[in-house]
């Protein structure tokens, strides 16, 4: 029996063709690998890329190669995925097109415009569709990640144990979907722990891994700590809520099972603009108190900072970051961001009510490093604070001197792992060559410089077909508009994301509407 030649790809929206990928960051992105565990090992030849560990797919014969393309991305990724698809369906008319994730979620409507098939579910949807286009034969008996199509060679592996969040912050993609917080069953979370025996470290990508009953998370911490006892993984870490830290109970379970650190959302240490975020569970503990706390304990603490203009004044945030750049018992933040309106979300309902978004803008500039709306302060000074946020917005002098503190802090209190993992930040402002910052700063002079302002942003080169399409396929290289010349919601997201309209579609509904191709079973 011949093989089902399978590509899953992670769209990422680079602004250039030549940007290159992002191997040794953390955490990366499982989408790929958890969208390949719906696939049976022994009738489907699969192929995975990345494009944000490896950079944007320009080998296009890998495209003509496969029978199913699966794409998927956050949001500011559906151009991408439009390009993607129109090359695939060039080279190969006969190939079907699955589009998933969260814009498959939040713009199944328009998504169908482009893709053969728009599935809104989790990796089990996909299963589902294989088993009723292929046969049954071609979905996986049991749909785990297939960890081990990662890479082989990096130190952390990832894995996941729940699904969604059960807190609802109003920028936040989870909250604009709606969909209940979900604790994946224990032998699941082992299977995939089996695959990353080796690891120095496996970190858990679930959206919070303090969700749910506490009787669970006390279960995946004694599973973790007897893989840490047998030395089958050297330690752990997760994305937390805030409300993890509360007590200190929780940090001690999480020591002695083997954690290395965390991440969470600190988002800001000003409380009224973490009300004005719908934060509520950061307003337990105060951030800087989280981070010290988490420190002391011996796990490392990494968090991000956002920053709305319409709420907040450039020099407040800059005062911000000042102050935990000058305080050695804080980690520097792992990265600094704009507050991104995701389709759908409480903040992107709001703004759009308020007539407060920019006019032109595309949904590749939902990137957090564009300005998307009025500003209290002039627009060319809040475009020069988001082209620092690259950088976090501190200097050499002032990081070298943070992280001489640092050390000399926690250097008897954190294992050598989580200082280093501690350090990191510092280390991305002293390297930026080796940082994200740097993905595309070494383009020629043809690359296109940013502006930060969303209207005039430019659309790169990845805009540019690089062979001859039909007609047809010539739009999937147009920008998805967000608004229109006014600033309102652009016709085009008004069927997704209009008051009446209803972002949750069933599966078979979408499979339904689409014109697949005549298909060979088998």
């Amino acid at each position: 029996m011949r093989k089902l030649r399978v590509l899953i790809v992670n769209c990422y929206s680079d602004n250039n063709r030549g940007a290159r990928g992002n191997p040794l960051f953390v955490p990366q992105s499982i989408a790929p690998l958890a969208l390949a565990g719906a696939f049976a090992r022994e009738c489907c030849e699969l192929q995975v890329h990345c494009e944000f560990r490896q950079g944007p797919l320009d080998e296009l014969k890998r495209l003509a190669w496969a029978q199913l393309l699966v794409l998927t991305g956050l949001n500011s990724a559906l151009d991408r995925m439009k390009q993607l698809c129109a090359y695939a369906k060039s080279l190969n008319p006969g190939v079907v097109v699955v589009a998933g994730g969260p814009l498959a979620r939040v713009l199944p409507q328009l998504c169908a415009r482009y893709f053969d098939i728009v599935l809104s579910g989790d990796v089990e949807s996909l299963a589902e569709m294989v088993a009723g286009m292929y046969g049954p034969e071609m979905r996986a008996a049991a749909v785990t990640p297939r960890l081990d199509l990662g890479p082989r060679w990096h130190p952390v592996g990832y894995a996941e144990a729940s699904r969604n969040c059960n807190f609802a912050c109003s920028f936040c993609s989870m909250t604009a979907e709606g969909r209940p917080y979900q604790s994946l069953a224990l032998a699941q979370v082992r299977a995939q722990l089996e695959q990353l025996q080796g690891k120095q470290c496996v970190m858990f990508l679930d959206q919070n891994f303090f969700g749910g009953a506490r009787c669970d998370v006390e279960a995946r911490m004694e599973l973790l700590r007897e893989f840490v006892d047998a030395g089958h993984i050297k330690g752990w870490a997760a994305l937390v809520t805030s409300d993890f830290f509360a007590k200190d109970d929780w940090l001690q379970r999480a020591r002695r099972s083997g954690c290395i650190g965390f991440f969470s959302g600190v988002e800001s240490m000003d409380d009224a603009q973490l009300r004005h975020y719908q934060k509520k569970q950061n307003l337990q503990l105060p951030g800087a108190q989280r981070i010290e706390r988490c420190l002391s304990a011996g796990m490392t603490f990494h968090y991000g900072l956002i920053f709305d203009p319409r709420e907040r004044r450039v020099a407040a945030m800059r005062s911000e970051v000042e102050a935990i750049a000058s305080n050695p018992a804080l980690t520097l933040p792992s990265f600094i961001s704009l507050a991104i309106p995701l389709l759908g979300t409480p903040m992107f309902r709001r703004l759009v009510a308020e007539h407060a978004l920019l006019p032109h803008l595309k949904l590749r500039d939902m990137d957090g490093r564009s300005l998307l709306t009025e500003s209290l302060d002039p627009v060319d000074e809040v475009c020069q604070l988001l082209a620092e946020m690259d950088f976090c917005m501190i200097d050499t002098t002032r990081a070298r001197r943070h992280a001489w503190g640092l050390w000399r802090r926690y250097r008897g209190t954190l294992p050598a792992r989580a200082l280093l993992s501690a350090l990191s930040p510092d280390l991305a402002c002293l390297l930026p060559r080796f940082s994200t910052a740097s993905r595309e700063a070494h383009l020629g002079a043809g690359a296109a410089r940013r502006t930060h302002y969303g209207p005039s942003e430019p659309l790169g080169t990845l805009y540019q077909p690089r062979i001859p399409l039909e007609a047809r396929y010539q739009a999937f290289f147009e920008p998805t508009r967000v608004t229109d010349a006014q600033g309102e919601l652009h016709a085009d997201m008004q069927a997704d994301l209009g008051s009446s309209v209803s972002t949750e579609m069933p599966v078979q509904i979408l499979i339904e509407r689409q014109r697949l191709p005549a298909m060979i079973r088998g």
